[in-house]
């Protein structure tokens, strides 16, 4: 074979050989249109279950006091296994049971059932009675939230969110140990702010910052907290539910809540634009159709008053005060 027919071969090898190596991009091939051509599912498949039966809203509060009678029964069961290993002798084991039911019983049980705090459905409340224990336990809660909010801008450091943590889980034993304390409506307001500041992960909604606010309220309508204020702020911005907000903020002048003034000048700065017809953030509009409604309000607005313009002054010299 003579060079130049090899030279053709490795030519023509190299040709067949290129889709292989650097893929098939461009290669008109064969589809096969039982994948691509898909059609929609037949609806009554759509709606038959896939995964078991489904669990209607009639069930639920069957799940949530079954939950809550295997919580209580694991916690017997952690009391017993303490008890078992204190018999024994083994107290490592029976700290580590100890324990385990201490950690357990600080987590939230959320109110699935109802539209109250989970104090409000556990014990009677009723602000009533001085009980120097109970403003002890406070006192030293109030001394760890007023620390926390010496650091501003320092929610999100774990440390203070700790500490935060400690500080309501105090308010909430004043509240669970002495429900008829002087004190637990401060503690239903200084839960919400901790919940509204410092624990955004365990209330992403805002929820039970709400309904701790709206707890301190009904437990003393006559509040020194600016409680009203700060449920304003919450339903307003957060759950941008300005209907509900504005009376609030109404109160919040009327009955001039807890003297700061600063907050009188916020709300009726936002009573002034949630309340505006034109301008009005309860309802939505389009921005041309709010740059519309500001030019015809400029246009109809009475004319200003011209100002009377001065003479200008002569370009000629001024003549002096003696004769010629």
């Amino acid at each position: 074979m003579s060079r130049r027919q090899t030279l053709q071969l490795f030519a023509l090898a190299s040709i067949f050989a290129l889709p292989g190596i650097w893929g098939c991009e461009g290669y008109d091939r064969k589809h096969d249109y039982k994948v691509v051509d898909v059609t929609p599912p037949d609806p009554v498949e759509m709606d038959a279950p896939t995964s078991g039966p489904r669990v209607s809203s009639g069930h639920i509060p069957d799940i949530v006091e079954e939950m809550m009678a295997r919580r209580a029964a694991y916690l017997q069961q952690l009391v017993e296994l303490e008890r078992a290993f204190l018999a024994g002798g083994d107290a490592v084991r029976a700290n580590w049971a100890r324990r385990q039911r201490d950690l357990t019983e600080k987590v939230e049980v959320y109110p699935y059932l109802t539209q109250e705090t989970p104090e409000q459905t556990a014990v009677r409340v009723e602000p009533k009675d001085t009980i120097p224990a109970a403003d002890a336990l406070y006192n030293d809660a109030l001394k760890i939230r007023k620390e926390v909010g010496l650091i501003p801008l320092a929610g999100a450091l774990p440390h203070v969110k700790d500490k935060a943590r400690q500080a309501m889980e105090m308010f909430k034993r004043v509240i669970r140990e002495y429900p008829t304390s002087d004190k637990v409506d401060d503690c239903a307001f200084y839960i919400a702010e901790i919940y509204k500041e410092y624990l955004r992960e365990d209330d992403p909604d805002d929820e039970l910052a709400i309904r701790y606010y709206r707890w301190a309220l009904a437990l003393d309508p006559n509040t020194p907290h600016p409680v009203r204020f700060q449920l304003a702020v919450v339903l307003d911005f957060r759950r941008h539910d300005r209907s509900n907000a504005l009376p609030l903020y109404h109160q919040v002048i009327d009955l001039q809540e807890n003297g700061n003034v600063s907050n009188q000048k916020f709300a009726a700065t936002r009573i002034e634009q949630l309340s505006d017809e034109d301008f009005s953030h309860i309802r939505a509009q389009e921005p041309r159709a709010r740059t519309v409604a500001a030019e015809a309000r400029r246009d109809t607005a009475a004319p200003r008053e011209e100002l009377p313009v001065p003479p200008a002054e002569s370009s000629e010299p001024r003549s002096g005060g003696g004769g010629q």
